[in-house]
């Protein structure tokens, strides 16, 4: 009896095909609510059309993912509103980043009867006052530029203050940009976010001054959850057992340098 190969392998691919869906089937798929908004080299979410997430965060997400066989899905959303759906609707599965300290009041009131649990910290940011003049003092900061919907600790109370005009934008290149073209006088950023916005970004000729002696807010950035604590664990594992090629996507990114 003659056989036909073709046909044969044919059959075969098919079934190799079938077992590959039936596999991708069973992977456990995640949804991480993340800020829409530009923030590189930590994230970049603010393309409102898709859910593409980019930026060292992302990368790092979808390596946890790799490790443990998850399927990472980033949801982009507005800042305010990402606080409230992760705690009163089921859709988001984590919060990316989160703090312990942040929108603590509004946490408190929503959360009587849930638990968030937070990760270790993988990624810390220094974030304070940058400005064209090196000899800036807070009391020339008349027109301050800030990311939409960030609180600073140390600033907020200046930030209030009567004569002080606060710009908001969801883009830090906007923001550097309003600074170099004297529309604002003082930006509140990150250290890391101005450099790599400077070096990489912007075709900047003039010196940006970031003044590190005027105060800073140093703060943690963690994933956190309320239904998949398990999941956290393994997220901290990872953070141990992968190091080295954690360090090595922050040095892809210039983060710390």
């Amino acid at each position: 009896m003659k056989i036909n190969l073709i046909s044969g392998l044919s059959a075969v691919v098919v079934i190799s095909l079938f077992s590959l869906q039936l596999l991708c089937a069973e992977r456990a798929s995640y949804v991480v609510g993340v800020e829409n908004i530009e923030y590189l080299p930590y994230y970049e979410g603010s393309d409102n059309n898709n859910s593409r997430f980019t930026g060292y965060s992302a990368q790092l997400l979808k390596l946890f993912g790799r490790k443990y066989d998850y399927n990472i899905v980033f949801y982009p959303t507005p800042l305010n509103r990402l606080y409230k759906d992760f705690i009163t609707q089921s859709y988001l599965d984590f919060k990316y980043p989160d703090n312990p300290q942040w929108q603590k009041s509004f946490k408190d009131i929503y959360t009587k009867t849930k638990q968030i649990v937070y990760s270790k910290p993988f990624l810390t940011t220094v974030t304070g006052i940058a400005s064209l003049n090196p000899d800036t003092q807070l009391s020339d900061c008349t027109r301050f530029g800030k990311v939409r919907g960030f609180t600073s600790q140390r600033f907020k109370a200046y930030f209030e203050k009567e004569g002080i005009a606060v710009i908001e934008t969801a883009d830090t290149t906007e923001l550097i940009s309003l600074l170099l073209l004297n529309r604002i006088n003082c930006i509140y950023i990150s250290r890391d976010v101005l450099n790599y916005k400077l070096r990489e970004k912007l075709n900047v000729t003039t010196d940006v001054y970031f003044h590190e002696l005027l105060g800073v807010d140093v703060q943690d950035f963690h994933v956190s959850t309320i239904n998949h604590p398990e999941i956290i664990t393994q997220f901290n594992q990872f953070l141990a057992t992968y190091s080295e090629e954690i360090q090595e996507l922050k040095e892809k990114f210039s983060i710390g340098q």
